[in-house]
């Protein structure tokens, strides 16, 4: 993946947050709660379920995912 598509990724990211924040979008409050719940130290640590997350990005190949 090149610098310029890492680049848009993390501008498009950024943007899409925002919007979504300054919407007040429950479901997005409620998605990002889900992650930090999900992400949290628990029977597995947080890098453990991080490193989980990453395989499961490239296998199914989800470029905004492995970012």
């Amino acid at each position: 993946m090149s610098r310029e598509t890492l680049q848009d990724l993390t501008r498009t990211r950024k943007w899409a947050h925002q919007k979504l924040i300054e919407k007040g979008s429950g479901v997005y409050k409620a998605f990002l709660e889900l992650e930090k719940a999900t992400f949290s130290d628990g029977a597995l640590k947080k890098r453990e379920k991080e490193l989980i997350a990453i395989g499961i990005s490239v296998r199914i190949n989800c470029k905004s995912c492995m970012q």
